[in-house]
């Protein structure tokens, strides 16, 4: 069966699913439109970041699927996007209706592709859409709302299944044919490297965007512990850095903090667990029903729980209690191993592909 992953490779997810696919004996491969700081890897980049204009990018996408159509049995999407598709140019799935009858569509979201602002608002009083500044204010009036529904309904009607990688956004999804996938990321280069545990904790944050992360209660935080104990943390906060780069950071962190507002935490949490390294992220209770029972439970227990309002009390209870933070990098590791290991994340998929 061949298999490609398709239009980005965002968060790195596509890429661990595809080397998870490859151990169970499918032909895996990822497709991703244009690159970017992150330098994920993918088997094919059409570099569209170097091509100007929408026109030329739209040409671009459209040569790709002409040749890439019939060359797979399986098109799996992730981001919420085929391979042509743009909310903000109103490009809403241009190619599904035009795959082969015997190919088999799916995808994955991730995030902000299904989240939708007001109806998250009126759910939960945390979250990143209460922040109009996430994401550049692109959803501050709500008009991308009904656009995800259009994009969502129309994926639906083509894709078999659909899956998502944070919880919260299979409040959006039709549940009849959506369930929750764990993040799969590359294993490359995540050996487990001890806690330094020095006198300094080194604590690493590393937001690809700040508002969507919560970094502004985080870093208010971290600054009022630097004030109240200067000699206890080293704070390292790590953007726009290739991801490879970043990856040596990580290893080197005592404590990480993902996320304190999303409601689940994202590949770079499953990095630095796999690490063994403590790490500091919310996980909203009302959306862990989506989440298998056995998966919630290990993640309550591994994952160190902080929002808004408690991120400053967490975080001077775990400066305070380095045998703490030792069980929980242990804890981290076997958490990772049992429920993100690419081949694990890749027989959820391989049974759908396989079913349907």
């Amino acid at each position: 069966m061949k298999v490609l992953h398709l239009p980005s490779s965002v968060g790195g997810n596509a890429r661990g699913l595809a080397q998870g696919e490859r151990a169970l004996g499918l032909d895996s491969e990822v497709l991703a439109a244009s690159d970017n700081w992150l330098a994920y890897q993918a088997d094919i980049n059409l570099d569209l970041q170097n091509t100007p204009g929408s026109f030329g990018k739209l040409l671009g996408l459209t040569k790709a699927f002409l040749a890439v159509r019939k060359k797979y049995d399986v098109f799996h999407f992730n981001a919420g996007s085929s391979l042509i598709h743009s909310i903000p140019h109103r490009l809403n799935h241009l190619d599904l209706p035009f795959y082969p009858s015997a190919a088999k569509l799916f995808v994955t979201y991730n995030g902000c592709d299904a989240r939708q602002k007001f109806p998250t608002i009126r759910r939960t009083r945390i979250s990143a859409c209460q922040n109009d500044a996430c994401y550049h204010g692109m959803c501050e009036y709500g008009a991308y709302d009904s656009q995800r529904r259009r994009a969502i309904n129309k994926m639906a009607r083509y894709a078999r299944h659909m899956w998502a990688v944070n919880p919260d956004l299979l409040h959006f999804l039709p549940r009849e044919k959506s369930s929750f996938l764990p993040y799969s990321i590359s294993w490359d280069c995540l050996d487990p490297a001890p806690l330094l545990l020095k006198t300094k904790l080194k604590i690493v944050h590393a937001p690809t965007n700040r508002e969507a992360k919560g970094s502004r209660f985080i870093l208010a935080a971290l600054e009022k512990l630097e004030r109240i104990q200067p000699r206890s943390v080293e704070v390292v906060l790590v953007e726009n850095i290739p991801h490879r780069e970043a990856l040596k950071i990580y290893q080197e962190a005592d404590l990480v903090i993902d996320q304190i507002v999303i409601g689940w935490y994202g590949g770079f949490a499953v990095e630095t667990m796999k690490m063994g390294k403590p790490v500091i992220a919310r996980i909203a209770d009302e959306d862990l029903q989506f989440v298998p029972p056995a998966m919630a439970s290990d993640a309550k227990a591994t994952i160190i729980n902080a929002d808004p309002d408690t991120i400053f009390d967490v975080l001077t209870a775990c400066v305070g209690d380095r045998a703490f933070l030792r069980e929980r990098s242990q804890a981290s590791i076997e958490y990772a191993n049992k429920w993100h290991a690419p081949k694990y994340v890749a027989s959820l998929t391989k049974e759908k592909y396989e079913a349907t």
